[in-house]
């Protein structure tokens, strides 16, 4: 399965590419990080080999998310957790592609959106769900924790900008839950690649991997964060998020689109989204993400990211779906 956006090309980023495939914040970086990353150009931090002991990010995160710094692991981005969990999981589908498992069963479908229970046993899932956008809300997951035996791993990866509840408050309460984050799309900075968990389980899965898992860039840049600047930031994000999904709810939509708690939506056409991707590259060299591949969809579903320029990418998607009516 390949995600990470349109591909590179001579060894440059598609820099001329509106990409939708990518599930970035809206409000894109923010000025104190990309502040913080010209400081460590500066400073030519990347002369240093970064620490090995990561006290003062996980201090950072645990300020942020109002946790014990002890509960805090830290990855080379959330898909090095995923790697290193194993697949002696049971996954809900339609799911983010990388998560390994034994075995599965398909989210109930309706008119408007996917709804995903949590049956008993290891569960992974991701909350917002990529690709459908769909949201597990709190009182599911806290009776899902009180039977001991069931153990949950929880991908927040989207949640910071997100219209959904986190579950950090119950990594107090329960021990079987562990939550994955990363700062990738939060903060817009998917090359700097930083992860982390929160959960009881954190020291365990830390174990699994390097000491030098995290570059001295990454680590200049997250271990000087002002807590306060994040959260004020995640807060500003939520209300673009919900102020685009106003204007794209108000317009007039030639394809069917599922209800979305997540910076993405689901939307299903009349014709193959393959068929969409190639005409909108030769209209306004748009690309958005074919969502064919994920297990519990089909060939006409796309995954379309929150963007300001959202409402065009609309406008040009009615009128070759129209066009497409049309010809047959």
């Amino acid at each position: 399965m390949r995600h990470g956006g349109y591909p590179w090309n001579n060894g440059k980023p598609p820099l001329d590419v509106r990409d939708f495939s990518v599930n970035l914040n809206p409000l894109g970086i923010p000025r104190f990080v990309e502040e913080l990353i010209n400081d460590a150009v500066k400073f030519k931090v990347y002369n240093y080999y970064p620490p090995e002991e990561l006290k003062e990010i996980k201090s950072k995160i645990a300020d942020i998310y109002g946790v014990n710094e002890d509960l805090i692991g830290v990855f080379n981005g959330a898909s090095e957790i995923i790697n290193i969990l194993g697949d002696n999981f049971t996954v809900p589908q339609p799911n983010y592609g990388e998560y390994k498992f034994k075995q599965y069963y398909l989210a109930k479908e309706n008119d408007e959106e996917f709804i995903y229970d949590l049956k008993a046993g290891r569960i992974l899932t991701s909350n917002p769900n990529n690709p459908t956008g769909s949201a597990i809300n709190l009182e599911s997951i806290g009776n899902f924790l009180k039977e001991k035996s069931n153990e949950l791993i929880l991908d927040e990866s989207f949640v910071d900008i997100s219209l959904v509840d986190s579950a950090v408050k119950l990594v107090n309460e329960f021990s079987n839950i562990t939550i994955i984050n990363s700062f990738t799309k939060s903060l817009a900075i998917p090359g700097l690649r930083f992860g982390f968990s929160i959960g009881q389980k954190s020291k365990e899965l830390e174990k699994l991997v390097p000491i030098w898992r995290i570059n001295s860039i990454t680590y200049y840049v997250i271990s000087n964060l002002s807590p306060k600047e994040v959260r004020s930031f995640f807060s500003m994000s939520r209300s673009k998020v919900k102020e685009i999904y106003e204007k794209v709810n108000s317009i007039k939509r030639s394809f069917k689109l599922y209800k979305s708690y997540a910076p993405f939506f689901l939307v299903e056409f009349k014709i193959p989204t393959k068929i969409v991707n190639e005409e909108l590259m030769k209209r306004c060299k748009c690309y958005i993400r074919d969502a064919s591949n994920f297990l519990g969809l089909r060939q006409t579903h796309a995954r379309i990211a929150l963007r300001e320029d959202i409402v065009d990418l609309i406008h040009v998607i009615n009128d070759i779906i129209e066009e497409k009516n049309a010809e047959s």
